[in-house]
C-alpha cells in the first residue's frame, strides 16, 4: 500500500515563484500604461474575446499552463512517500567470543573434520609451526567453521555485522550486504583468541553499531560465548537496553555441562539472557550441535514482516513530461489549425 502525505509538499527553490510574479506585474504595468485605463479593465478583456468563439483562445491558453509548470518545474517540488511491503531481510549482528578460553579443546579431532581455515595459534602459545600437528580443534574453529556455513546461507538482501570480543571489543564489519568481506574477517581470527572475556563492553560496542542503522531491516543480535566471564551490573544493564530496542537476541552458549551451574555468576548470566531473548546450550561442541543452533535462528528469523518505509518523491518529473506533452500539441495547433493561413483571427478586436 502507497500513501502520499501531501502535508509533506517541500519547495527546493522559491525564487522562480516570485520571478514569475514580478513579471506579471511588469506585464501589467505595460498592459496599463499600454491602454491608459485602470487595471483591470473590463474593456481589456472584452476586447480580447476571439471573433470566432472561446475555441481560438486555445493555443494563449495552453502557453500560459506551460509556462505556469515551468516555474513548479524551477521551484523542485517533492512529496513525502509511505509504502508498506512484505519484507524478510535482516541485519545481523554476530557477537564473537575472542578470549583464550575459546582455544579450549574439544572432542573433535582435527582429521574428522575438513576445515575450510587453517588454525594459526596454540593452545596457550601465540603460534604453532604446524597446526596440523595439534590433535583435537579448539572451541573457536568448530564455531568458525559453523559461522561461515550460517553466511553462505543469508538471502541476498540481509546484511551481517561483525564484532569479536576479549578484554576489549574490534569491529570487523558494520552490517553489510557484502558476506565475501566478512568472510574475510573471520579468516583472519586466530589472532584476536586472546586474553579475557569483557562481555558489557562487548555488547555496548555492538548496541552502539546497531544505534547508527535505525532504519535498515528487523535486527538480531547473536551473541556466541563460553560465558567464562563475570556477571556484572554493566552487563544487565546492556542486555536491559538491547530488550528496549526490540531487537531479536540468541545467546549460543558453549559449555561442558549443561546443567553445571556451579558457578553463580554464570547462572545469573543465563537466567536474565533468558528474560531478553533465547538462550541455546552448545553442549560438548561438536561437529553438528552448533551448526543446526545456526540453522535454527536462520528459520526462526525467516519469517516476513510487514515494513513502512518513507521516501522523498521528486515532482519535477511528473510536470516536466506535462509541459512537454503541451509543448508539443501547442505547436501542432499552431502549425495547423490555428496557422495564420487558416485565417483565424485569434486577437480581434472586433467582429471579421
Amino acid at each position: 500500500m502507497i500513501l502520499i502525505d501531501w502535508n509533506t509538499i517541500n519547495f527546493d527553490r522559491i525564487w522562480p515563484l516570485w520571478v514569475c510574479c514580478l513579471v506579471f506585474l511588469v506585464l501589467a504595468a505595460l498592459w496599463y500604461y499600454r491602454k491608459r485605463a485602470q487595471f483591470p479593465d473590463i474593456t481589456l478583456i472584452t476586447n480580447t474575446i476571439p471573433a470566432r468563439g472561446y475555441i481560438d483562445r486555445i493555443p494563449t491558453i495552453i502557453a500560459v499552463i506551460i509556462m505556469l509548470f515551468m516555474v513548479v518545474v524551477m521551484m523542485g517540488p517533492s512529496v513525502m512517500r509511505t509504502s508498506t511491503v512484505d519484507q524478510r531481510a535482516r541485519d545481523f549482528l554476530v557477537i564473537f567470543d575472542t578470549s583464550r578460553s575459546m582455544r579450549h579443546d574439544t572432542t573433535v579431532r582435527r582429521e574428522d573434520l575438513q576445515l575450510n581455515f587453517e588454525r594459526r595459534i596454540g593452545t596457550f602459545s601465540t603460534a604453532v609451526d604446524d597446526p596440523g600437528n595439534l590433535p583435537y580443534l579448539a572451541r573457536y574453529e568448530l564455531a568458525r567453521e559453523s559461522l561461515l556455513t550460517f553466511l553462505s546461507q543469508r538471502k541476498a538482501q540481509d546484511r551481517v555485522g561483525m564484532i569479536y570480543f576479549n578484554d576489549n571489543a574490534f569491529t570487523l564489519s558494520a552490517p553489510t550486504a557484502n558476506i565475501d568481506f566478512v568472510i574475510e574477517q573471520i579468516a583472519s581470527m586466530d589472532e584476536y583468541v586472546n586474553w579475557g572475556t569483557d562481555m558489557a563492553l562487548a555488547m555496548e560496542t555492538g548496541l552502539d553499531l546497531l544505534d547508527r542503522y535505525p532504519q535498515q531491516n528487523k535486527k538480531a543480535v547473536i551473541l556466541l560465548t563460553d560465558a567464562e566471564a563475570a556477571y556484572t551490573k554493566e552487563v544487565e544493564d546492556q542486555l536491559t537496553r538491547l530488550a528496549s530496542m526490540g531487537v531479536s537476541f540468541y545467546l549460543l552458549w558453549i559449555t561442558t555441562d549443561e546443567n553445571d551451574m556451579s558457578n553463580e555468576e554464570v547462572a545469573q548470566f543465563l537466567n536474565f539472557a533468558r528474560t531478553v531473548g533465547t538462550v541455546v546450550t552448545i553442549e560438548d561442541l561438536d561437529t553438528q550441535n552448533l551448526q543446526n543452533a545456526m540453522r535454527d535462528i536462520s528459520r526462526l528469523e525467516g519469517y516476513s514482516y510487514k515494513e513502512t518505509r518513507r521516501e522523498r518523491i521528486d515532482l519535477s518529473s511528473p510536470f516536466l513530461v506535462t509541459v512537454q506533452l503541451l509543448l508539443l500539441v501547442w505547436l501542432f495547433l499552431i502549425a495547423t489549425f490555428f496557422h495564420p493561413s487558416t485565417g483565424r483571427n485569434i486577437y480581434s478586436g472586433g467582429q471579421t
